[in-house]
């Protein structure tokens, strides 16, 4: 029976069904009893006040202890190393993290250039953008820790402990894309837009799951989850939405069905660019092994 690479990662550690039980238990107690010890009483003394720029920044430094989760779980529980929630070189690639970036910044600007010409979508210019620039400073920061975060707790762990149970990337993407959507229910777009919130958090979580499954590694799906809230956050954003409207760019109507459309498709896009780039590489390494093989 074929193995995908990435999921076979997981072979290197223990296994037990109790394990993964225990260390989804570790990951999110850490998380959500570290976030509270660490931001109640900074709000209870109004040093983080509602809005604040303290307030900002704790509720993303708050996700530095769920990366602490995921490598206690990976490194304690199961007895492997945290590089392993990466890829078989068991270390990061800043080749497919930019790479993975850049695709999909270009995609969002041509998705975002479609929906201002095809749907009508208005965009004003933020006239406090420029008073903004400590919020600014603190989501360029910290955002890619944020969404690191997820990723290894998404597409690494939760991806690798679910591959135990089949190697079906359609199945493993549903089952990806439902886990990451029940966390983001209780951001605001949840109450405004349920149906096309659910389907936008969905959506993400499948396509990155799919992308990390074909090539074998996490590194695609951090950068674009990280070039995806930095656009959000500093470049085009919308009003009402879990992060702060900080943006150059603000429009008041974020979700619709076209917007899911577009979606779909730049996740459909990247995924093909990505197959095509990873069997490329593939078929040179290929070749390469074979001429050393024959001048031996």
């Amino acid at each position: 029976m074929f193995k995908n690479e990435y999921l076979t990662l997981a072979d290197q550690g223990k296994n037990a069904w109790w394990r993964y039980g225990a260390g989804i238990l570790l990951v999110l107690s850490i998380w959500m009893v570290g976030s509270a010890l660490l931001t109640v009483p900074l709000q209870e003394s109004g040093l983080a006040a509602p809005g604040s720029v303290l307030e900002f920044a704790l509720g993303l430094l708050t996700f530095g202890l769920m990366l602490l989760g995921v490598w206690l779980a990976t490194a304690w529980l199961h007895r492997r190393s945290f590089g392993s929630l990466v890829g078989p070189g068991g270390r990061l690639s800043g080749r497919r993290l930019l790479f993975g970036a850049a695709i999909w910044t270009g995609l969002s600007l041509i998705a975002t250039a479609s929906s201002v010409i095809f749907e009508g979508t208005r965009y004003t210019l933020n006239p406090n953008f420029a008073q903004s620039w400590p919020y600014l400073l603190v989501a360029l920061i910290l955002i890619p820790l944020q969404t690191s975060a997820e990723e290894f707790f998404f597409r690494g762990y939760l991806l690798q402990a679910t591959g135990r149970l089949t190697q079906n990337p359609l199945v493993l993407s549903v089952i990806n894309g439902v886990l990451f959507t029940l966390p983001h229910l209780s951001n605001p777009e949840a109450e405004q837009y349920f149906v096309l919130a659910i389907l936008n958090w969905f959506l993400f979580g499948a396509g990155w799951t799919l992308i990390t499954l074909r090539s074998g590694s996490l590194d695609y799906a951090l950068g674009m989850h990280a070039a995806n809230n930095l656009l959000l956050t500093v470049l085009f954003g919308y009003e009402g939405g879990g992060l702060p409207t900080i943006s150059l760019l603000i429009t008041s109507a974020p979700a619709s069905l076209y917007n899911i459309f577009t979606l779909f498709a730049g996740l459909a896009v990247s995924y093909w660019i990505i197959s095509r780039v990873e069997s490329s590489s593939r078929k040179e390494v290929m070749s390469a092994q074979e001429v050393v093989r024959a001048q031996g």
